[in-house]
């Protein structure tokens, strides 16, 4: 969801000036489920956002001095730089830093029994003196860690873990600029809007530390928001607790609340020539792991070891923002794009953003059938998506989910011949492309797409703030193995269905010789008849439920996914 520039109400020293703010400062690229299709710039810089997208993120900026001068600090050279004058990649370092994650999936709608899902990936921390383990997701598109605190006493806040800032011994209370409050002193605070939610939250210093075991070695120092008000929406359905931003350091409310400068002191420790770089990794089934890894990246999940390098544009907003050069669909060019189209990566999405004038035109295209075997993979067409150093290519089974329908039944004319295409689809399931909406103003928008999930599964994607740059390869999936009401394989199955049915034969055959042999109950005799036509059709059921199993053992073993797809241009969130 797209926040806006925080309210900061200040209680104390610390005047931030709003009036010096530009526009840009004032963006971020979320969108939030269940809004609208617009967004605009509101008054005192707030931005009141109507997008038609389903994530989670905050991006104010207060544009105190210090702030302004932090990003105009020549931090721009390396954006203007070509990828092929871009450091190479460097070999597995076994000292990286990761962090596993999981994906959780909440139904948000029902149509025509079909069930809609958001999702998220989302990690543990431990935060304080003894530890306190919350979840956060990780999300590229904003600055800040927002926690929710024991001075929350809302619904939205109880139904998660909370910080309790009184039981941390190691804890400091701050102001946004990072000075100490003396107890007795009045605090400063931050309300900062998520399209129709909205967190006020005071600020907090404290330990935070990777997974709930964490040690002091994987433990660092930085400031957080510790919210005081979560709105019940979206806040309350919310699986995980917290959210932890990963942009760049000029997203960050100021200095010291960047997780990436603050977790660079760990990389710096441990010898990381990366120290600001973290990878991501996302699952494409439940038998893999998704991973976020700091210090570098992890070769053993890139599919051919090749990283491409694209340079960040207009790193001042410090969102991870690439240009798009091209966008095609199996090889026709989209004149959408001939003046040029940014992107922003965003793991806090789980669709495809794509601006409003585009959407009908892209989606007609990308729309198509299912092949025979009910999959959106063979008859897809194929989404181009050119960037400055390689260009990225998704189908069906990247960015469609499968819906079915009732078929049209339409009688076939006498004589008349089936096309190709039509032998080899079928009319009673379509794959409608996961799109939704997102129009911003410029500077950032208006031509701006958001690389979500889809794009994240394929591509192993590597964040680099230091260099101002992110490497892109496409991601090595483990297969998924094939599995039925918990056997280890179909074969196991097949091979105990068959036992079963050879055990059931051969108790038939023993009762007909005990009857032929005059040794049977009167109860067997007087059943016989029924008994042999058992006998004949004991394996009938097992075959054919084997044989249906097996057409459903084929359809699964296509990698697909769950859908979370745009519904009546409504998307649902990751």
């Amino acid at each position: 969801m797209l926040a806006s520039a925080g309210r900061h109400q200040d209680q104390s020293v610390w005047k931030p000036d709003f009036a010096g703010c530009s526009s840009q400062q004032l963006l971020s690229v979320h969108s939030q489920l269940n809004t609208g299709t617009s967004s605009r710039a509101g008054a005192e810089g707030t931005l009141i956002h109507r997008a038609g997208s389903d994530d989670l993120s905050e991006g104010f900026s207060v544009c105190a001095g210090q702030n302004v001068s932090y990003f105009q600090k020549g931090m721009l050279e390396v954006a203007n730089q070509s990828s092929s004058n871009l450091p190479a990649a460097t070999p597995h370092r076994p000292d990286l830093l990761t962090v596993d994650l999981q994906r959780t999936q909440t139904s948000v709608d029902v149509v025509d029994d079909v069930i809609y899902y958001k999702s998220a990936y989302f990690g543990s921390l431990s935060v304080g003196t003894p530890a306190q383990n919350l979840t956060v997701v990780f999300d590229t598109g904003s600055g800040n860690l927002i926690l929710p605190s024991t001075y929350c006493h809302s619904t939205s806040c109880k139904v998660h873990k909370r910080f309790r800032r009184s039981a941390s011994s190691t804890a400091h209370d701050v102001d946004g600029n990072g000075r100490v409050v003396r107890p007795d002193d009045a605090r400063d605070q931050l309300t900062i809007s998520f399209g129709t939610g909205e967190v006020t939250g005071v600020f907090v210093e404290d330990n935070v530390c990777f997974g709930a075991d964490a040690h002091s070695q994987s433990c660092v120092s930085m400031k957080f928001v510790a919210a005081t008000e979560m709105s019940e929406d979206p806040f309350k359905d919310f699986t995980f607790d917290g959210v932890l931003g990963l942009g760049l350091p000029t997203l960050s409310h100021a200095s010291g609340f960047s997780f990436l400068e603050a977790v660079s002191v760990l990389t710096k420790e441990k010898g990381s020539a990366f120290t600001k770089t973290f990878a991501l990794f996302l699952a494409s089934h439940e038998e893999e792991t998704s991973k976020i890894t700091f210090g570098g990246w992890d070769e053993q999940h890139l599919d051919d070891n090749e990283v491409r390098w694209n340079p960040v544009v207009e790193p001042e907003f410090g969102h991870w923002m690439l240009e798009i050069k091209s966008l095609r669909v199996d090889g026709q060019v989209l004149s959408f794009c001939e003046k040029g189209c940014k992107a922003v990566v965003d793991s806090g999405t789980s669709l495809l953003g794509v601006p409003s004038d585009i959407f009908p035109e892209l989606y007609e295209l990308l729309n198509h059938a299912a092949s025979l075997e009910g999959e959106c993979h063979s008859q897809s067409p194929h989404l181009e998506i050119e960037l400055d150093g390689l260009t990225m290519t998704l189908d069906g089974e990247d960015f469609a989910h499968l819906e079915e329908h009732q078929s049209a039944n339409v009688t076939q004319e006498w004589g008349s011949q089936r096309t190709n295409s039509q032998d080899q689809t079928r009319d009673d399931m379509t794959c409608s492309p996961m799109l939704m909406t997102i129009d911003l103003p410029e500077p950032i928008g208006p031509k701006l797409f958001i690389l979500g999930e889809p794009v994240l599964r394929k591509y192993y994607t590597i964040y680099d703030a230091e260099r101002q740059r992110i490497g892109l390869g496409l991601a090595q999936h483990a297969p998924k193995q094939a599995r039925i009401l918990g056997y280890e394989s179909e074969e196991a199955w097949f091979d105990e269905a068959e036992k079963e049915a050879m055990l059931e034969e051969q108790k038939v055959v023993q009762k007909n010789q005990r009857i032929e042999n005059g040794t049977a109950p009167d109860t067997e005799v007087e059943k016989k008849t029924v008994v042999n036509n058992k006998a004949k059709n004991s394996r009938l059921p097992f075959l054919a439920i084997a044989a249906l199993l097996g057409l459903l053992l084929a359809a699964s073993s296509y990698n697909g996914r769950p859908a979370a797809p745009t519904l009546d241009n409504k998307p649902c969130w990751i």
